[in-house]
């Protein structure tokens, strides 16, 4: 029954037929496995629950060929219907108590499985490149971990209850009816090509509009999600109509889509039940004509006719599961293509040296991102940054400001941020870390000696000391206090009547912006990286915030810092200042503060455009 699932659902676009269906029906063979003793005993109360439904229409038309033979006899002993009574209540007490069994292990089950499923989607998801986030929206990737995965658990629990059980009863009765009359059986079984005939013809047709409705649907949830995540931004263009009708239109459409796969699921499913229905017609007429030739009894014709409804009924069944096997299939195909998605920039596996003394160096690198594949974001880029060096990268904003502190919106500047923490790899050239391709080192390694502030940091939903801990899991209370206090950030937190305890709301968004710069700072000063990016890390506030200023300072001291700022104080600064191009990202001319004014080059035109602009680009 676990293949019924995997007929056509592909998991990689590239691979055969065969080889998709042997891979989904791994998988959740996979899923299946750790529960295997409980899949047998749902099995075995399925077939138990069909086999006691089969054993009625016999009983009953014991008790109708008993209640005919006393009204042919003009009289009725009610000792004779005692035995068959019984036995009727017996099996339908019977059936009461496996039915409840076989629906509280089937939900054991499918929830077992769809925990494992989540577990290995998530895990799947959250180790992919930063350019397949680049490609999906959030509201999509959320979709598929709760609607695809509930619609995939949900069919695989009816075909498990359902499933089991009319598979198990056709076959019953279908024995049954082979028993009581052959001749009427095959008659019957020659609308059976019909039915089939139909699951065909409408199989690959509903399994396309599936798709197609589940596609929609995630793009729905992705405008949804990034709408709700953005909410300020939304409120500060008073886009609130904009995005409404946005979401409406999606929302047309996929009312649209599901009003069309249910138009055809119901076409379906209403001509196979008239084509049944034609079958119990049939069985009424010749099988009369069978009682008046006296072939068989009228006991034998309710038997059959039982036999032939129970048929019906499982048949139905069937068809409605295949319906929704249909739309699960869509959904399971959208969830392993996640799963078996594996990522460019695998998490770990490389060189993991001893010391790191932070010494970096871009040779002719080229870059576009892989969303953006026509457009040249780096160009022959070549920077050499020795360790304990603040570097400053700055040029027109026209090379492109980012937008709510997201990488991929293009930023040359945030590009080399980037590609420092390996978020992507460059298309041509290399980047070296103390003379090691950044390539052949451990991407997890590097990561945790980097340590990254933008304009927006984020903090979690949780607790001010889980934020600060973030970086350093394993941190303790002292420690976390103590880059607090180094950071600036202690008098406020202590302020709080629940302390380092206090609950930030989503994204910190009860926090002022200097209480989120000081949080995320405290949280890079316990992490101790050697690397330190700033992206625009104090383009967003009053340039009275002295504090987070401070904070910066301490922990820039003895560490490699990548520094993109629009504030000439902190430009001023740095040992080292580097002018990138507006279009095309390379190196029009670096050094001091004081040597590239007296060049009164492209940095001096640009200082002097800033200081119009109030000290902000």
């Amino acid at each position: 029954m676990l293949a019924v699932i995997s007929i056509d659902i592909p998991t990689r676009k590239h691979q055969n037929a065969a080889d998709n269906k042997r891979s989904v029906t791994y998988d959740i063979w996979q899923l299946v496995k750790p529960d295997l003793l409980l899949l047998i005993t749902v099995v075995i109360t399925a077939v138990a629950a069909a086999v006691t439904n089969l054993m009625t229409p016999k009983i009953t038309g014991e008790l109708i060929n008993i209640i005919a033979k006393s009204i042919n006899e003009g009289s009725l002993v009610l000792n004779d219907l005692k035995e068959p009574a019984m036995k009727l209540l017996a099996l339908f007490g019977m059936q009461g108590f496996l039915t409840f069994l076989h629906i509280s292990l089937v939900s054991i089950l499918g929830e077992n499985m769809a925990k494992r499923l989540k577990n290995q989607l998530f895990s799947a998801i959250i180790r992919q490149d930063i350019a397949f986030f680049d490609k999906y929206r959030s509201g999509e990737l959320v979709s598929r971990l709760t609607t695809d995965v509930h619609e995939f658990k949900h069919t695989f629990k009816q075909i498990i209850t359902l499933g089991l059980k009319a598979v198990t009863q056709t076959i019953g009765s279908a024995v049954a009816l082979l028993r009581i009359s052959t001749s009427l059986t095959f008659t019957l079984c020659a609308t059976m090509p019909v039915i089939y005939a139909l699951l065909n013809a409408y199989g690959a047709y509903l399994r396309e509009l599936s798709k197609r409705s589940r596609s929609i649907d995630a793009i729905a949830s992705g405008i949804a999600g990034e709408g709700i995540s953005n909410i300020r931004t939304v409120r500060a263009f008073a886009a609130e109509t904009r995005e409404t009708e946005m979401y409406s239109k999606v929302c047309r459409d996929v009312a649209k889509a599901n009003i069309l796969l249910g138009y055809n699921v119901g076409l379906f499913q209403g001509i196979t039940n008239s084509t049944i229905g034609c079958m119990v017609l049939i069985v009424l007429y010749y099988g009369g004509s069978l009682v008046v030739k006296n072939e068989i009894s009228g006991g034998d014709l309710m038997n059959y006719m039982i036999s032939v409804q129970s048929t019906q009924k499982s048949l139905v069944s069937l068809g409605v599961l295949f319906g929704q096997t249909i739309k699960a299939a869509a959904s399971a195909n959208r969830v392993f293509e996640f799963i078996h998605t594996e990522p460019t920039i695998q998490l770990t596996g490389g060189i993991e040296p001893e010391h790191v003394k932070g010494d970096l160096e871009f040779l002719n690198v080229d870059f576009r991102y892989p969303t953006r594949p026509d457009q040249v974001i780096l160009k022959n880029f070549s920077l050499r940054i020795p360790s304990g060096t603040m570097v400053a990268l700055c040029g027109p904003s026209g090379s492109g400001k980012p937008v709510m502190s997201d990488l991929t919106t293009f930023n040359q500047k945030s590009t080399v941020a980037a590609l420092i923490e390996r978020f992507y790899d460059p298309d041509a050239g290399e980047i070296i870390l103390d003379s090691v391709p950044l390539s052949s080192l451990d991407p997890s390694w590097l990561r945790r000696h980097i340590g990254y502030i933008n304009q927006e940091p984020v903090l979690f939903a949780t607790t001010i000391y889980e934020n600060i801990r973030y970086g350093k899991p394993d941190a303790t209370r002292k420690e976390v206090e103590e880059a607090a206090r180094k950071a600036n950030a202690a008098d406020f937190i202590e302020g709080f009547p629940a302390g380092y305890e206090t609950v930030l709301g989503e994204r910190g968004v009860t926090l002022s912006g200097g209480q989120r710069q000081r949080i995320a700072i405290a949280r890079a000063i316990l992490k101790d990286p050697k690397i330190l990016i700033l992206d625009e890390a104090t383009s967003a506030l009053d340039q009275s915030e002295k504090l987070v200023q401070e904070a910066l300072d301490k922990l820039m001291k003895g560490r490699t810092v990548v520094v993109i700022a629009h504030r000439l104080s902190t430009i001023q600064s740095a040992d080292l200042i580097v002018v990138m191009g507006r279009n095309i990202g390379n190196v029009i001319e670096q050094g001091t503060h004081h040597g590239l004014l007296k060049k009164k080059g492209a940095y001096f035109r640009l200082y002097n455009q800033l200081a119009m602009d109030s000290d902000m680009l």
